[in-house]
């Protein structure tokens, strides 16, 4: 049985992957609380096979993983990190200075103390073109980094503050542009001196001075079942000795567009995949009998935003039907994203993230979808149960690996290691 230890497990997407193909899982590691709690009620065996960690990232002693797992470096098979991406992500100010974007850095100081067969990173494609701050930048370069991307959310938060209620002014207009050009100056005095370094390319050269071979490939989760078209950057890396090629999985599931889109994931398939998935593909596999399912009660919107929802046809967005509303029903086209898209029924949903904790419209019905129709969707089992506030539980799918992505991943990293194995007998 092969091994893995998970940093930034959440609810568990990425374990199911791994425990699906038959991993024993020795550490895990998230530090919120409710993500463990959803993690080990439904993989309970991880109480007495595995130490489940809180810890922050930036806390984490890899030596001590070590002791408490009773192994040694070179032993474990895999190491797996579905790394925090909100700094990396393309929605919002990505600051070059963002904490979050170096949390990759403590990811391959495991990496260098344990040693693992196989490394898996997993992350936003965001990450490809992501830069950050370099280690040799001047300390008040950082400092007034921080301050002009504060106060850039500070403006997001008044404008949104405003714009309900109609009132953006000349002056905060102008405030923005300001700001915005204050954003763009720092950058390009960041890129002239040379003061910005590529987070990929970091990665790449820190992982060949561990003795590393690396592979990248952009995945997308409808490509192996699920019934979202979430896209994921896959990095792996073998270690030099095992001298063996890593191969992504081929993909299960697609349709034309897809096979224009990764023509490397349908090579030499001849055609022989799987329709996508759709939206009502996963909301059929529900039983809407179970009223004990808290996961699966709607949310209670108000009247006037049932009303609203309304107006959204199947597929569509209420951006494109603002003129159709009544006065009082308007809103700014670029109100929350979720609950003012209603998905396509007979189409894989885009990416579920949430917006003010709730997901998208339901494809039929005037409401938004609940956390069991989104876990649904994403991939996870139908019983499986979520822990936390609406809110959190609603985060917890939003930033879940889908699980039958990992599980391709997963199936891939154990092929290699049976090519491994095989040849040491």
């Amino acid at each position: 049985m092969y091994t893995v230890y998970e940093t930034f497990v959440g609810a568990g997407g990425s374990h199911l992957g791994f425990i699906n193909n038959g991993f024993k899982s020795k550490y895990v590691n998230d530090f919120d609380d409710n993500c463990l709690k959803t993690l080990v009620y439904n993989n309970p065996e991880l109480e007495k096979e595995a130490v489940v960690d809180n810890s922050s990232i930036v806390d984490i002693d890899p030596n001590e993983i070590l002791k408490q797992t009773e192994m040694q470096p070179k032993e474990l098979d895999v190491l797996f990190g579905g790394l925090v991406c909100k700094g990396f992500s393309l929605a919002g100010e990505r600051s070059p200075n963002d904490e979050r974007n170096y949390f990759y850095r403590k990811q391959l100081n495991i990496v260098k103390v344990v040693q693992p067969k196989i490394s898996i990173i997993e992350n936003v494609p965001g990450i490809q073109n992501a830069k950050v701050l370099s280690p040799d930048a001047p300390d008040k370069i950082a400092k007034k980094i921080d301050e002009i991307w504060q106060k850039l959310e500070n403006y997001k938060g008044l404008k949104a503050s405003v714009r309900k209620s109609s009132n953006i002014t000349k002056e905060i207009q102008e405030q923005g542009k300001l700001l915005r050009k204050e954003k763009e100056d720092m950058i390009k005095y960041l890129e002239d001196n040379n003061l910005l370094i590529s987070v990929i390319d970091d990665i790449k050269m820190t992982y060949d001075k561990l003795g590393y071979n690396i592979y990248m490939q952009v995945l997308n989760s409808a490509c192996y079942g699920a019934a979202t078209k979430r896209e994921r950057v896959i990095i792996v890396a073998v270690r030099k000795d095992i001298n063996i090629d890593f191969e992504f999985p081929k993909a299960t599931y697609g349709n034309k567009a897809f096979e224009n889109k990764y023509p490397y994931l349908y090579i030499g398939l001849n055609n022989a995949v799987k329709p996508l998935k759709t939206v009502n593909d996963a909301l059929s596999t529900i039983n809407y009998e179970n009223k004990d399912d808290i996961d699966n009660i709607p949310m209670q919107h108000s009247p006037k935003t049932i009303k609203r929802f309304t107006y959204i046809p199947e597929g569509d967005s209420i951006a494109n039907h603002i003129d159709e509303l009544p006065e009082d029903l308007k809103i700014s086209k670029f109100y929350s994203r979720g609950n003012t898209m209603r998905l396509a029924g007979d189409e894989p949903s885009p990416t579920l993230v949430p917006g003010h904790s709730n997901f998208p419209v339901h494809p039929k019905e005037d409401r938004s979808i609940t956390v069991r129709e989104a876990a649904t969707i994403t991939g996870f089992p139908p019983n499986y149960k979520f822990f936390g506030s609406h809110t959190k539980r609603c985060e917890e799918v939003g930033n879940a690996v889908p699980p039958p992505l990992s599980t391709a991943i997963a199936k891939s990293a154990k092929e290699l290691l049976d090519r491994y194995y095989n040849k040491l007998d």
